[in-house]
C-alpha cells in the first residue's frame, strides 16, 4: 500500500510541474509576441484606390468631339459641299407647309404682309398683337392656315424670306388681307378707345438664300 501511495505521490507532482512549465511556456510565447509588435512597425492600413482627376462629362466631350470634327472637315471642304452641308441642315428644320411658301415665292412673286401694333401713347406704336400674317398662306394652299404668322417667322428667322416696304401696285391683296379674321381680331384688341391699332404693311419675299436654297433643290432634281 505504501508503494502504490508514493506511486500515486509521484504522479500527481509530475503532473504538476508539467502543467507549471506549460503555463511558462505559454506566457513566455505571449510576452515574446508581445515584444514583437513593440518592435515591428504596425500593418498599413489598406489605403483607398488613389482618386483619378476628374473626368470631362460626357456631354463635353461630346461638344469638343464635335467641334473638332466640324473644323477638321471645314479643312478639306469645298464651297459646293458646305453649301449643300447647310441647305441640309435647313431643309431638316422645315415642314412640309413651310416648303409649300418657299414653292409658291420661287418664282420671284411677292406676298402682302402686315404688323398689327398697340398704341401706346399717340404716334408711338406699342407691342405688338400679331405679327406676320401674310396671304401667301392661300397663295401656297397650306394645310394649317391659321399658321401662317409662325411658318413665315420661322422662315425669317431661318434667312430664307425677307421682308420689303409696302406695294402700292398690291392694294387689292392688302384689302383681301386686312379682311382676314385673324387680322380682324388683332385690330380690335389693339385698339384703345379713339387710340386705333397701327398696322404696318410690308411685302413678303424670297431672300437670296432662300433663291438659293430653292435653285440647289431643283438642280438635284433635274439631274
Amino acid at each position: 500500500m505504501t508503494n502504490f501511495f508514493d506511486r500515486l505521490h509521484v504522479v500527481e507532482r509530475t503532473a504538476e510541474v508539467a502543467r507549471f512549465w506549460l503555463n511558462v511556456t505559454s506566457w513566455t510565447e505571449e510576452q515574446l509576441r508581445h515584444r514583437l509588435d513593440e518592435i515591428s512597425p504596425p500593418a498599413s492600413t489598406p489605403t483607398s484606390a488613389p482618386v483619378d482627376a476628374p473626368q470631362p462629362a460626357p456631354a463635353e466631350q461630346s461638344l469638343s468631339a464635335k467641334m473638332s470634327r466640324l473644323l477638321d472637315r471645314a479643312l478639306d471642304q469645298s464651297t459646293r459641299g458646305g453649301q449643300v452641308e447647310l441647305f441640309h441642315r435647313i431643309l431638316d428644320q422645315l415642314v412640309a407647309d413651310e416648303a409649300r411658301i418657299i414653292c409658291a415665292l420661287s418664282d420671284g412673286s411677292a406676298s402682302p404682309l402686315v404688323n398689327v401694333h398697340a398704341w401706346t401713347r399717340p404716334r408711338v406704336p406699342g407691342s405688338a398683337v400679331l405679327e406676320n400674317a401674310s396671304l401667301i398662306g392661300r397663295t401656297a394652299n397650306l394645310a394649317l392656315p391659321a399658321m401662317v404668322p409662325t411658318y413665315v417667322g420661322h422662315l425669317l428667322s431661318l434667312g430664307l424670306l425677307e421682308t420689303g416696304p409696302e406695294d402700292p401696285e398690291m392694294k387689292t391683296d392688302y384689302e383681301v388681307l386686312m379682311a382676314e379674321t385673324m387680322v380682324l381680331e388683332a385690330i380690335k384688341r389693339a385698339s384703345r378707345g379713339p387710340l386705333t391699332a397701327k398696322v404696318e404693311k410690308l411685302t413678303l419675299r424670297l431672300s437670296g438664300l432662300g433663291q438659293s436654297l430653292w435653285a440647289a433643290t431643283m438642280q438635284e432634281d433635274s439631274s
